[in-house]
């Protein structure tokens, strides 16, 4: 480090040259000093000689720049000390973390190119990601997720076998480099059920898991590729319920390829304007009428044809074209939904990534100021997962959202650990009960209990109960009678273009329609 500083004509470069010159100059000096000196002083003793005087104030004069040049010379030493020493601290800032202990992302990259180089083919790279992490900090605060984060580390220090080099790479994700790769499998599967034991955070219990992905290291791959592979086999260990280890294989780099194939579909889609709104009916239990839609992007593909949301929608998220996407669909559906009857409202989600974005509320506000969208006919619905995250400046967004006249729904209620504190904490305006328990109220006791809490909850909290994926007769009565004002779900109708939409609340009774068409048609607002 201080070589590459010194090289950069930095600090340390300035100091070392004037210290250089400096003790140059007192050598010089005392070299004078000892010529001078010879003269002087036999001249002295005999005084003898006119020019004695000069020769006596030269060399007074040389005995203090020796002086001062070796004082000079040792601050100097001393200053070009103490930065050496900053500089130092400053290396180990850059590639370690200051949580844990361990080293960065900075460091594990480094690391990974010199052991690709050094050692090719013989070791592994081992990715692993808390899960539920965020639990920790939500329930018991950040001071107790920092002292998690570091039995964390201190776990893997503990477990790993030796030589190999651990880091946390940011947020609860931590990755560590085995040198005997024929080991990796065994110490991930060590740290996997090490990781699952209960862990004493403060002065509470609290247990976690950990999904591990695993990726042979190769000196063909950049370190950037080598942390993707194990970043795949760790995701393919959360899709399929967390908790375990996986290799990254033949068949995962297929799914990556195809995944980044698709990442670039969806940015040339994005830019080619193929994505639009169609719109769900959300209908009152009460009354039978319409009351607004719920707006979902589609992919209109001239290759793929019409694609759900369920294939696109993650990728967008992970490679940061979501807000994107949104804004493109959300400001088509003003417009197509802007001379609908007044009445109507059209429901948004928003995706907990958008929530990064500080400037989110006055995006949408600028997109309903564009459009001629009236805010009062927008909902925009968002889950809990949304406030998690940097709850400070989501609670900011909505309430700038709610200020401009904006309601505010928490969807897929009843499937998060912490509803009952986002009620509290924030005054929502519409709950929606997630369809999982919906599906399951004829068939599940504890799933009806659970839809008959949240519907007594919104009673007394005086919010309106909306249920998602309302799919027969029989559950829709159901509901109405447990007291939830509205539904939607593929027996009310699936999402479709807005032109469609349009036609289907406007168009005049057909008494030719057989009675069940016409229990689920509308006749002006009636649905």
């Amino acid at each position: 480090m201080s070589r590459s500083v010194i090289d950069r004509g930095g600090t340390s470069y300035q100091l070392a040259n004037s210290h250089l010159i400096t003790t140059c100059a007192t050598l010089a000096a005392l070299i004078l000093f000892v010529m001078v000196g010879a003269k002087v002083l036999p001249s002295a003793v005999g005084l003898a000689g006119a020019g004695q005087p000069a020769l006596a104030v030269a060399f007074l004069l040389n005995i203090a720049i020796i002086l001062f040049g070796w004082r000079r010379a040792s601050e100097l030493k001393d200053t070009l000390s103490a930065l050496k020493t900053a500089e130092q601290e400053a290396l180990d800032n850059a590639y370690r973390d200051h949580t844990t202990g361990l080293a960065n992302r900075r460091a594990l990259l480094r690391e990974l190119e010199r052991h690709a180089r050094e050692a090719p083919g013989k070791g592994a790279l081992i990715l692993l990601d808390l899960d539920h992490f965020k639990k920790v900090n939500d329930l018991y605060g950040h001071a107790a997720g920092d002292e998690l984060l570091k039995l964390v580390g201190d776990t893997i220090i503990a477990e790993i076998p030796s030589p190999s080099f651990a880091a946390r790479i940011g947020g609860d994700e931590f990755a560590v480099i085995i040198a005997d790769q024929a080991k990796a499998e065994d110490a991930a599967g060590k740290l996997v059920a090490a990781l699952a034991a209960p862990l004493t955070v403060g002065s509470t219990r609290t247990q976690i898991s950990v999904s591990a992905g695993i990726s042979r290291l190769d000196r063909n791959l950049s370190p950037t590729d080598m942390l993707r592979r194990a970043d795949v086999a760790m995701y393919s260990v959360k899709r399929s319920g967390r908790n375990g280890l996986a290799w990254f294989d033949g068949e995962m780099e297929r799914q990556l390829h195809d995944r980044v194939a698709l990442e670039e579909e969806v940015r040339v889609a994005i830019e080619a304007d193929e994505f639009v709104p169609y719109f769900q009916p959300l209908i009152s239990l009460d009354t039978g009428e319409l009351n607004g839609f719920e707006v979902l992007a589609r992919w209109r593909s001239p290759q793929r044809g019409i694609v759900e949301p369920a294939e696109f929608i993650e990728i967008a998220e992970r490679s940061g074209q979501i807000g994107t996407l949104s804004m493109r669909v959300m400001e088509k559906a003003f417009v197509e939904a802007k001379d609908w009857p007044q009445e109507l409202k059209l429901a948004v989600n928003i995706s907990p990534i958008q929530f990064r974005d500080p400037q989110l509320a006055e995006r949408i506000v600028k997109v309903l100021t564009e459009t001629g969208f009236p805010a009062r006919r927008l909902e925009v619905e968002i889950t809990e997962s949304s406030l998690m995250e940097d709850r400070a400046q989501a609670l900011t967004i909505v309430q700038s959202l709610r200020n401009n006249g904006i309601t505010i729904a928490l969807d897929d209620f009843g499937t998060g650990y912490a509803s009952l504190s986002q009620l509290h904490s924030l005054p929502f305006d519409r709950i929606k009960i997630d369809k999982s328990f919906i599906n399951a109220l004829g068939d599940n006791e504890q799933s009806a209990a659970i839809v008959e809490t949240i519907t007594a909850l919104g009673k007394s909290l005086k919010v309106p109960i909306t249920a998602e994926g309302v799919e027969t007769g029989a559950i829709r009565e159901q509901l109405a009678a447990l007291g939830c004002s509205d539904a939607q779900g593929w027996y009310f109708g699936r999402a479709v273009a807005g032109h469609v939409a349009s036609m289907k609340f406007t168009r005049q009774p057909d008494d030719s329609e057989a009675p069940a068409d016409r229990d689920t048609r509308t006749a002006g607002k009636k649905w």
